[in-house]
């Protein structure tokens, strides 16, 4: 699969090297050059911002420090970023917490956080798709893929809606008592079904407990997505080639579908560059390259941060009070 990942990817990069206009692309580099720091700033500002999240889903007594999260949060992401991420990013994160909070807290945060920001992103994306669709002159086939993303959000949210809803009870839970009545097995007795359980109590507590948790990791989602959108008109601006705020969420939200559907393709070679540069061309704009340069720049400074900044984990747990 990782092979056949790799391929895909260095396909998606060739196809955008003929795609986009490399001529423009190398004149514009060294514009970008003089203006990366203000471009990279967008995305340090996302990083702790992220990170501030990841501590809001934690329990309050049971909450790490800042700085070990942002450092582990880093080394993920890093580590994800040249394998798969998710598959690898995410374990690791409870692997590196392990010293200092339960495993099954850790992945209930970092699931509460993922989920959170999820949830919010598509639904910014549909908001900024029926836009798009409205506002902006695109081509039938990509106006079909925000129409998609619209329908997609309607759905994802209901679901979220009846998950965060004040209510006792669990949901895995359920389903495995009645696997067990069905099948007349103990299915609780399996490490790994009861590990999923807790990790189910502990997220269905984070969600139904404080509510200014959901609204922080609600604010944070936006402000998150915003920054992104941010970074794309700055690189806009770098080259000397502004555009409005519509076509940089446009152009955000497509490369953001393009980076989860690239998920398991390392280093997201060539599907970073592709999904740039094909949605700037489809609003009929110039600097889809240069975009996709700035990028792959920004994702392999915090790749190259993560590594150097990798926690060592000490061998014994502490006890933690739950």
């Amino acid at each position: 699969m990782a092979v056949a990942a790799g391929v895909i990817g260095i396909g998606l990069f060739s196809f955008t090297l003929y795609y986009i206009d490399l001529d423009e692309t190398l004149a514009s580099a060294s514009r970008l050059g003089l203006a990366l720091p203000v471009i990279l700033l967008p995305g340090a500002c996302w990083h702790l911002l992220r990170t501030w999240g990841w501590a809001v889903a934690f329990p309050d007594e049971a909450r790490p420090t800042f700085t070990r999260l942002f450092r582990v949060r880093l080394a993920a992401d890093a580590i994800g970023f040249f394998t798969v991420r998710g598959i690898a990013g995410e374990p690791l994160k409870v692997l590196l917490l392990y010293d200092r909070v339960a495993p099954e807290i850790t992945t209930a945060a970092v699931a509460l956080e993922r989920l959170a920001f999820a949830v919010m992103g598509i639904v910014i994306a549909a908001l900024i798709s029926f836009a798009a669709i409205t506002r902006l002159s695109m081509p039938d086939a990509w106006e079909g893929v925000f129409t998609s993303l619209i329908v997609g959000a309607i759905v994802v949210l209901a679901l979220a809606a009846v998950m965060a809803r004040r209510r006792t009870g669990d949901y895995l839970g359920r389903c495995v008592t009645a696997l067990d009545r069905l099948t007349g097995r103990r299915l609780e007795a399996s490490r790994v079904i009861q590990f999923i359980l807790d990790v189910e109590d502990v997220l269905l507590q984070l969600l139904r407990g404080d509510r200014r948790r959901l609204v922080i990791l609600t604010g944070l989602a936006v402000v998150c997505y915003l920054l992104m959108a941010i970074e794309v008109w700055l690189v806009f601006w770098a080259i000397a080639e502004p555009i409005g705020v519509i076509e940089g969420l446009a152009v955000e939200t497509f490369a953001r579908l393009g980076s989860i559907a690239s998920a398991a393709i390392p280093g997201n070679i060539g599907a970073l560059e592709a999904s740039n540069a094909a949605v700037v061309t489809a609003l009929g704009l110039g600097g889809g390259g240069s975009l996709a340069l700035a990028r792959r720049i920004r994702a392999l400074l915090w790749a190259a941060a993560g590594l150097a900044l990798y926690p060592r984990v000490q061998e014994r747990r502490q006890r933690v009070v739950r």
